[in-house]
């Protein structure tokens, strides 16, 4: 954690224990922000226009030019005064953990009108109030980088309150749950889109009963839009000591021609180390997967080619550099379309006459997404990679004979 002035530390209370996982570092006490130039709330620390971050204060915002105050009088020191922000960014060093925030914007005498990015992630969708309405809004937040970033935007986004409040930390279940962070080549499908099927829901079967599967994957995400949605948030609030995250992207990673989704192969590594770090913080163990490969046929080289392979070498970089487990599955699924070959691999992908199921009355080419019966397979191939790994959730995988 970054540097504070003695005074600010006081309020963190922190309990740092040598050796203690991050997971457990916890505040003690909730921090209480009362923004604006009038009467401070008992118990809160003040915040005006004038609060510029430095590491030493620990706390303010980041561009001072888009930020003013005004104090309109009376008895109630939360919302009788505010500040206001056009676009600009509140930041509080904190220890990685999970945290609710609760906030007051408002003001009596004037509109507010307010959206709010937590980390990125809009945690306040655009609100709009008259003169002498409140937001009052919660929300919680998994905090990975150790400062955590409030931007402010909106025609008149003016801030009173902000309580920071820290979560218990999470004990592990009886089992381990296995999350699963992915694409639509992972996700899982709703009947109507039979027989179309992702690996990741197919997988359980593979595994004895004790594992729990959680597939939180979802098409057209790259690692940073699964981020930015707030998906990987949702699973880092939830996932306990003992479980497991896997984490496939590249297929829409690599889509240059799509700028919210691309991700170049340097930044691919940057997120990758984000979902990283998330987990080990909460006590779980990630493990990355190489992009499950196309059906991508070299003719002249009679064999399939490596999908997206400047994406495949950046996972098994970032693997390397943080000592985490890696299943490839480029390697795996390319191996494997080459023992069955061009027309062998068609069963295993989407490619389907018209008039055979609903949800393709026309018919449909695809040598990406899979069949229910190219799921399964793929994810014969993931739960043979996770055996090989040597890592507890290894002693789940059922033996070959029994699947």
């Amino acid at each position: 954690m970054i540097g504070l002035c003695a005074g600010f530390s006081l309020l963190f209370a922190t309990i740092l224990i040598p050796g203690q996982a991050l997971a457990e570092r916890q505040l003690a006490v909730p921090l209480r922000f009362d923004f604006g130039p009038g009467n401070v709330a008992d118990g809160y620390t003040q915040v005006t226009a004038k609060d510029v971050y430095t590491p030493e204060r620990g706390y303010g915002f980041t561009d001072l030019s888009k930020v003013n105050e005004e104090d309109r009088g009376g008895s109630d020191a939360i919302r009788s005064d505010f500040v206001r922000v056009q676009g600009s960014s509140f930041v509080v060093n904190l220890p990685p953990a999970d945290y609710t925030l609760s906030l007051i914007a408002g003001d009596t005498a004037g509109n507010t009108d307010i959206t709010v990015k937590a980390e990125s992630i809009v945690k306040v969708e655009p609100t709009a109030k008259t003169a002498g309405q409140f937001v009052e809004a919660g929300f919680e937040l998994a905090l990975i980088d150790g400062q955590l970033e409030l931007y402010f935007s909106g025609n008149e986004a003016k801030i009173n309150a902000l309580v920071i409040t820290p979560k218990d930390a999470r004990t592990a279940g009886e089992h381990p749950s296995v999350y699963l962070a992915g694409d639509s080549t992972v996700q899982t499908y709703k009947s109507a889109m039979k027989p179309q099927a992702g690996w990741g829901q197919k997988i359980a079967p593979f595994f004895t009963d004790e594992p729990i599967f959680v597939n939180r994957s979802i098409g057209g995400r790259s690692t940073k839009t699964f981020l930015v949605q707030g998906r990987l948030d949702d699973i880092l609030r939830n996932i306990r000591p003992g479980d497991y995250l896997l984490i496939q992207f590249g297929h829409n990673d690599a889509a240059i021609n799509n700028q919210e989704r691309y991700v170049s192969p340097a930044d691919y590594k940057v997120y990758l180390k984000t979902y990283i770090q998330g987990a080990i913080q909460r006590g779980a163990t990630p493990v990355l997967i190489t992009p499950v490969g196309r059906r991508d046929y070299d003719a002249a080289s009679v064999s399939f080619r490596i999908s997206f392979p400047e994406y495949v070498q950046a996972m098994k970089e970032t693997a390397s550099e943080t000592n985490v487990a890696l299943v490839d599955l480029s390697r795996l699924s390319v191996a494997y379309y080459d023992t069955l070959g061009l027309e062998g691999t068609l069963p295993l992908f989407l490619h389907l006459e018209p008039g055979v199921y609903p949800a393709f009355p026309d018919g449909v080419k695809d040598d990406t997404h899979f069949q229910e019966y190219g799921a399964e397979q793929i994810a014969r191939l993931v739960a043979q990679g996770i055996r090989e790994l040597n890592i507890p959730l290894s002693s789940y995988v059922q033996a070959e004979d029994s699947q």
